[in-house]
């Protein structure tokens, strides 16, 4: 997607207040135009007959057919849309399943609207998005899960690959400079060449995409 298009957005919510606000909200955002909004998962997938949208907030409890479901059968029949999956609470059981089976976000919906609007636009251009909130949750589930490998060493040093793993532990610069015995100056240079060479932003994408690949371990 190059930056002049419009992110077409889809809202699935059973909260019709929530899906009227989260409207409201992302109507004022020039570079997206809602192009369906739902009640429920079953309803998702009809209205996916119709309209396409690049983009599919998902809550994860919506009656008949629910979040979790209707996110895989998205993504076998339409692998283009990408879905950002919403949840009321930071520990729930299903963020690594819906992860795994293809979800592009994870959002708590008590997150801010810059949140949102973020999150769309990261997940649009092709990249993952895990609510700050929910990271604890995601590593330590895909901790459980993972079969390693070292396929980190065609895209990063061992340094970085130490740095990185610092990161998915929660450590500061300060942290991660005392641990390496290293200066923050060069933690800071690290971080910034693992950015660049995964394209993330932060540091919850570095350490999504490095769960995802599996080179991070318990």
């Amino acid at each position: 997607m190059n930056q002049t298009s419009v992110i077409h957005v889809g809202i699935a919510d059973d909260n019709e207040q929530f899906r009227e606000t989260l409207r409201d909200i992302l109507q004022y955002e020039t570079d997206m135009q809602i192009v369906g909004m739902w009640r429920h998962g079953a309803d998702v997938l009809l209205g996916l007959e119709e309209v396409q949208p690049d983009v599919v907030l998902l809550d994860i409890n919506m009656p008949f057919l629910n979040g979790v479901e209707a996110m895989k059968r998205i993504h076998e029949r339409y692998p283009d849309v990408r879905v950002i999956m919403l949840t009321m609470h930071d520990d729930d059981g299903y963020v690594l399943e819906t992860l795994k089976s293809g979800a592009s976000g994870y959002l708590v919906k008590d997150g801010s609207a810059s949140d949102i609007i973020r999150a769309i636009r990261e997940v649009a251009a092709g990249r993952a998005m895990v609510h700050p909130q929910v990271t604890h949750t995601v590593i330590s589930q895909f901790q459980n899960y993972a079969q390693l490998n070292d396929s980190w060493k065609e895209i990063l040093t061992e340094r970085e690959m130490d740095v990185l793993r610092e990161i998915a532990n929660g450590k500061s610069n300060e942290q991660i400079a005392n641990t390496l015995h290293i200066t923050q100056k060069t933690v800071k240079n690290h971080i910034s060449s693992i950015f660049q060479k995964l394209e993330v932003s932060d540091r919850t994408q570095a350490v999504v995409i490095a769960l995802k690949r599996h080179w991070l371990s318990a």
